[in-house]
């Protein structure tokens, strides 16, 4: 399997309300708590919902609904176990991925790698998911700060990250480690700098180049840094909707709502909650599929899809 999900979008004619196949989940939101105040993240200045820990016997009832409704998705993509924040912050992280591995699910977190000290290395190689995405900007304290948010930070995250890739390789872990940093014009001259040396350093499987994203198209400071990162959507054909989201995944937050989208940052359209429904009832409740008309219809007009600059690409949406 590759490390990165693949999608296969749903063909046109298969495009209705009401689907008779099973959801999948995109990810898992431990946590919207983050040590971080990276610029390019709308959690730093757009969040508004509120903050707190996905209990974990709700954690639980999501995994066990995946698995019990759909294991050919388990069998072929991954679940992420982050949205909009930092989920080593969870004091259960490991629980977490150890239930989720336990039932056969191929598990990924994309998370800062100034969180690896020694304990929540342990946790890592015990728990072993599948893939870390490690998420480092720039290439000195300097450039970390301007991009990330925090001082005197790139050293610590880097040789942290560094001892927790040499644990990896001694302990001969099957995780799959990417080292990843957002193309942005901010990030041009570390990218330069550093691309060549992480893709050499033993125990990373791949460097990450990651397209810059504007979410859903609402937050004016994010759009602002897009720049020549930024694809041109001019020549997009806009007479049907090209994403397919809506039939194939959903997004657990950490409270138990379930937004269509890992771009929800701040839970805009929410389909439903746990505590009250099931995932199987709430992927074919009256907000999905009032979201699945939207797209059918060409005529998109919730909050969260209709200033994504995905909406008409073809393949849809894409992020680790």
């Amino acid at each position: 399997m590759n490390i990165e999900n693949i999608y296969l979008p749903i063909p046109p004619h298969q495009r209705t309300p009401y689907v008779d196949h099973p959801f999948g989940i995109y990810n898992i939101e431990l946590t919207n708590k983050c040590p971080m105040k990276c610029v390019m993240c709308p959690r730093t200045k757009n969040m508004t919902r509120p903050q707190g820990f996905m209990g974990y016997e709700l954690y639980k009832r999501a995994i066990d609904e995946l698995v019990s409704q759909n294991r050919e998705y388990i069998d072929n993509r991954l679940v992420w176990l982050h949205h909009f924040g930092e989920s080593l912050l969870h004091p259960r992280f490991g629980d977490c991925i150890e239930y989720a591995v336990s039932k056969g699910v191929r598990t990924a977190l994309s998370i800062n790698p100034i969180m690896l000290k020694d304990d929540v290395i342990d946790a890592l190689l015990r728990s072993e998911p599948y893939l870390l995405c490690m998420s480092l900007d720039g290439h000195d304290d300097e450039s970390f700060y301007r991009i990330r948010g925090v001082k005197k930070s790139y050293g610590v995250s880097h040789d942290r990250l560094i001892a927790f890739l040499g644990r990896k390789v001694k302990s001969n872990s099957r995780i799959q480690v990417m080292v990843s940093m957002i193309d942005f014009n901010m990030n041009e001259e570390s990218i330069k700098a550093q691309e060549s040396y992480w893709k050499n350093v033993a125990g990373v499987d791949q460097f990450l180049c990651k397209d810059f994203s504007t979410w859903d198209g609402a937050a004016g400071d994010i759009n602002a840094l897009a720049g020549d990162s930024r694809r041109s959507t001019d020549t997009v054909d806009r007479s049907a909707v090209a994403c397919t989201l809506p039939w194939e995944v959903m997004t657990v937050t950490w409270n138990g709502d379930v937004v269509p989208c890992c771009y929800d940052y701040d839970a805009r359209v929410v389909l439903g909650n746990m505590g009250d429904q099931s995932l199987s009832e709430i992927w074919n409740g009256e907000r999905m599929r009032s979201v699945r008309k939207e797209f059918i219809a060409n005529k998109v007009t919730n909050p969260l899809c209709r200033r994504c600059e995905k909406l008409y690409m073809p393949q849809g949406l894409r992020r680790l």
